[in-house]
């Protein structure tokens, strides 16, 4: 869309806030049977629904395996984030989470790795359209209504 070129032309720095989609790239929730629970529920039944994350999951796999030993379907996402030139600000619940996270600064994506991840994303429809978001919130000064998880 246009904002990452933009932020380059200026100078300014990218962060990705949720690089791991909600916890949807992690590859930890596969089914309807193992979905968050809480309002991110809402958001993985549309999500693992879909052929096209089916797909883009299936890509990420590729990515795992390309590059052995220890690597996580979180540490691609993240490192795809990096290959865009954005800062992931992943969130970790555990120790475990967090060192997988820091683990993705060991290794980098090929630009085939790149391409193939770019092409799969492009086909997931977007799950946070405002209307649909079940985190939003109104500002109780500026009445701005704020999206987030």
């Amino acid at each position: 869309n246009g904002l990452l070129q933009a932020c380059d032309d200026l100078g300014v720095k990218v962060l990705a806030y949720s690089p791991l989609a909600l916890g949807f790239l992690t590859g930890k929730y596969t089914s309807l049977d193992n979905l968050p629970k809480g309002p991110r529920k809402s958001v993985g039944k549309k999500l693992i629904g879909s052929e096209d994350y089916q797909n883009l999951l299936k890509v990420m796999q590729v990515v795992v395996k390309n590059h052995g030993g220890d690597t996580t379907m979180s540490q691609v996402a993240l490192n795809w984030t990096r290959a865009k030139g954005a800062i992931p600000i992943p969130g970790a619940r555990t120790v475990r989470q967090a060192e997988q996270n820091y683990g993705a600064l060991e290794w980098n994506l090929t630009k085939e790795e790149e391409r193939m991840l770019d092409e799969a994303s492009a086909k997931v429809t977007s799950f946070t359209k405002p209307e649909d978001v079940p985190f939003v919130r109104e500002d109780v000064f500026t009445k701005l209504k704020l999206f987030d998880s």
